[in-house]
């Protein structure tokens, strides 16, 4: 054995492992207060994370509970209004609804003036004073909402908080009052709490200053209490659900605790068993170094490559034999040599120092140093050095191990292989098509030169997967014909072509060409659309010659109908008697045969692009004959018409048929739409205001709106959202308020409706005055 290491045997002593038993039992100290702490935090997280769920499941429950007492009265509401329910059967309902829900007070039906109709108990109930105050709120939100409202909470004659809940009850569309279900708060509490959250918390309600207006059970609570509420919504309006943990429990602390020590002591006495067994194990120890150090010089003779110890100022300490054999000198010259050894060529010495002086600052290379070496005989040959610190056991560092490889036959085939893989790189970098060559079995990119990068935007030379071969499984069934791929929507064609090759580590792989057609398919597309565009100008003809044949066969017999009813008015003696309401039928019969006269001639003389007949109208007169039009047809399917016009008068030159028949247009489109959608309490509003130079109007209806697309396509010719609809109504009427100089659109509602509206310009003299 050597005499150094027997020097460092001698200088071990005992103290390190009782300094590491006092480690250990400070370790002891610090883990048992550190697992305490920890223990108490997840105990207080656990305890605030149960909180929350239950009080969330809590408020959901409630919620639940609420939405289905809402929809019992929505029934009842509708029962009501389709007057299928009597009183006698409201009483009836609503006993047994109250039976089966004690937090409810009672169920009354009253009037949208307040006055409480009917309830559980009795049906006249008009003596009983209307309600007011925080008690009318519902009944006030509920009729301007149109839909169930919670009202604010109030206090009863018994000092207990109150809530509501009305059900509005529609009449023919007007609000006539509605069903009103009243809420003890205390009472909801008691009944919808479960007995399992209640023994655990303190269920209350407080509203937004944190005082308390019920609860589950009476009784204080710690000030320091852990304490989790949110929104109480429905019935909203401020009030927040709260619950308070009652008590609190360690749980798994202790056992956790006791663990953790019984590992610690048990460290502790293997720390002494240790001590016992120092003594021995160092006689055994040395003996073992000595078999050791045998085996290492064996083993260090045993290999090829070489491998050589290096002191901090770059003296040799050690080298095996096979760096003896690659440098051919023997280990006795070797040892002790400083810089520059003899192994170094002269010319290569600034060189070598600096790949000397990157070891000793630790930048070594990951690849390790390629050097140039002479043998003793002047020979010249290449090796790779990796460097590694070398550090005794008491982290002294000594200097460096090295381990050399002779790389001089390796570097020579790979400069081969490199000149030879330049030369395919420069054959297919030059080619326009893109070429890629990926593994058989994992689509992994092995090359790619750079027009097949520059085509496919999402693939990279030396990206390492090709984007190609898991979206074309086909290419290997076709036996390497083309596929066309389309990118980025349309904006790039590709045409591919794909087969089997074997590639030069023998395994199988497959070789992509990538050719750029997109210049032929866009002219393709671009001769598709002009066909097609012919085709939406000859059906545009077509269709303007239909209108103005039909124009001209309709006049005769509107015109014939005027005159018979004309004359029959005039042959008639005035003193004949006749039934009621004859002689005001026959008129109209005159009147409404000259006014569809009218309406052909204009949409013939528009279809052949003659000038309409403009004439300076008053624009509140067109809005009330068209909505008398439509009036028949919104009441058939039951929709309200709403009017609202600007007071302000005002006149346009217009021609009032075209204009009527554009507002007539929208107004049968927004019932037709709504019908088919099957609208709750559908309703059709028409508003007008005159603005500084333009008149401007609104249709707007409650019913499913339009998709975002299809407002984009709304004015394409022959688009229809109908199954059987023409698709030219929408266009010719935006036609018609564009030849008048004005504007055609459509928006969506806030209420998920539709919305049409258009403006026409102001008589230059009503301009000029405002």
């Amino acid at each position: 054995m050597p005499s150094s290491i027997r020097r460092a045997a001698l200088r071990r002593s005992p103290r390190l492992l009782w300094l590491s038993t006092a480690m250990i039992l400070a370790a002891l100290l610090v883990a048992l207060g550190g697992l305490i702490y920890l223990v108490y935090r997840d105990w207080v997280d656990e305890q605030r994370d149960n909180l929350i769920q239950e009080v969330l499941w809590l408020e959901q429950s409630i919620r639940l509970h609420m939405e289905s007492h809402q929809e019992w009265g929505a029934n009842v509401a509708d029962a009501l209004a389709d007057e299928a329910l009597t009183g006698a059967q409201f009483i009836t309902n609503t006993r047994l609804f109250l039976r089966e829900n004690p937090e409810l007070l009672t169920v009354e039906r009253v009037s949208a003036d307040g006055h409480r109709l009917w309830n559980e108990r009795n049906l006249a109930l008009v003596q009983e004073p209307p309600l007011r105050n925080e008690a009318y709120s519902a009944l006030w939100r509920a009729s301007r909402l149109g839909r169930p409202a919670y009202g604010a909470y109030y206090r009863a004659a018994d000092g207990k908080v109150q809530f509501d809940l009305v059900v509005p009850l529609f009449s023919q569309g007007r609000f006539v009052g509605g069903v009103r279900l009243v809420y003890g708060l205390e009472r909801l509490l008691r009944y919808q709490v479960p007995w399992w959250i209640a023994s655990k918390y303190h269920i209350s309600v407080v509203d937004l200053g944190g005082r308390e207006l019920a609860s589950k059970f009476e009784g204080a609570v710690r000030a320091d209490a852990l304490t989790h509420q949110i929104g109480f919504d429905p019935p909203g309006d401020g009030l927040l659900l709260r619950a308070t943990v009652y008590r609190s429990g360690v749980g798994l602390t202790m056992p956790a605790v006791a663990g953790v020590i019984a590992l610690l002591v048990g460290a502790l006495a293997y720390s002494l068993w240790r001590l016992r067994q120092h003594t021995r194990e160092r006689t055994r120890a040395e003996l073992a170094l000595e078999r050791e150090m045998t085996l290492r010089e064996a083993m260090e003779d045993s290999m090829k490559s070489g491998l050589v110890a290096i002191g901090l100022e770059g003296e040799i300490l050690h080298v095996n034999r096979a760096f003896c054999e690659m440098t051919g000198t023997a280990a006795q010259a070797l040892v002790g040599q400083r810089p520059p050894h003899s192994y170094w060529p002269r010319e290569e010495r600034p060189v070598l120092e600096r790949a000397m002086r990157a070891v000793r600052a630790g930048a070594q290379p990951e690849h390790g140093f390629e050097l140039p070496f002479r043998r003793s005989d002047g020979e010249r040959f290449e090796v790779r050095l990796y460097a590694t610190p070398l550090v005794d056991r008491d982290g002294t560092q000594r200097g460096w191990i090295a381990t050399l490889y002779d790389i001089t036959e390796l570097k020579k085939k790979r400069l081969a292989l490199n000149l030879s893989h330049q030369r395919f790189l420069t054959v297919l970098n030059g080619l326009d098509a893109g070429v890629c060559v990926t593994e058989g079995g994992s689509a992994q990119l092995l090359y790619a030169n750079p027009g097949f990068a520059t085509m496919w935007l999402s693939c990279e030379p030396d990206g390492a997967c090709c984007p190609v071969f898991p979206g074309l499984p086909r290419l290997a069934e076709a036996g390497g014909s083309g596929l066309e791929v389309v990118l980025n929507h349309g904006e790039h064609w590709y045409l591919l072509h794909r087969r089997a090759i074997e590639w030069v580590n023998g395994e199988a792989a497959w070789l992509t060409i990538l050719s750029d057609v997109t210049e032929a398919r866009q002219h393709e597309a671009r001769e598709r659309a002009q066909a097609e565009r012919f085709q939406d100008t000859a059906r545009l003809i077509a269709m303007g010659e239909m209108a103005s044949s039909l124009a001209h066969e309709l006049n005769q017999p509107l015109t014939a109908i005027n005159t018979y009813a004309s004359g029959l008015i005039r042959r008639l003696p005035a003193d004949l008697p006749l039934p009621g309401g004859v002689r005001d039928a026959v008129q109209a019969i005159a009147d409404q045969a000259r006014r569809a006269g009218q309406i052909v001639n204009s949409i013939r003389a528009f279809v052949k692009k003659h000038a309409p007949q403009l004439e300076a109208t008053d624009p509140s007169a067109v809005i009330r004959r068209a909505v008398g039009l439509a009036e028949g047809l919104a009441a058939k399917n039951g929709v309200a018409l709403e009017v609202a016009q600007d007071g302000r008068v005002c006149r346009l030159e217009m021609d009032p048929v075209l204009i009527e028949q554009v507002l007539l247009n929208l107004i049968k489109n927004a019932i037709e739409a709504m019908v088919e959608s099957q609208t709750r309490r559908p309703t059709v509003a028409i508003r007008t205001r005159v603005g500084p130079a333009y008149w401007h109007v609104e249709v707007a209806d409650n019913g499913p709106g339009l998709a975002e697309d299809m407002r984009d396509r709304l004015f394409t010719p022959f688009y229809s959202t109908k199954q059987e609809g023409m698709g030219i109504g929408l266009n010719i009427c935006r036609s018609i308020v564009e030849f008048h100089r004005g504007e055609f659109g459509v928006n969506a509602t806030l209420s998920g409706g539709c919305l049409f509206w258009f403006t026409l310009p102001l008589l230059q003299a009503e301009t000029t005055a405002a």
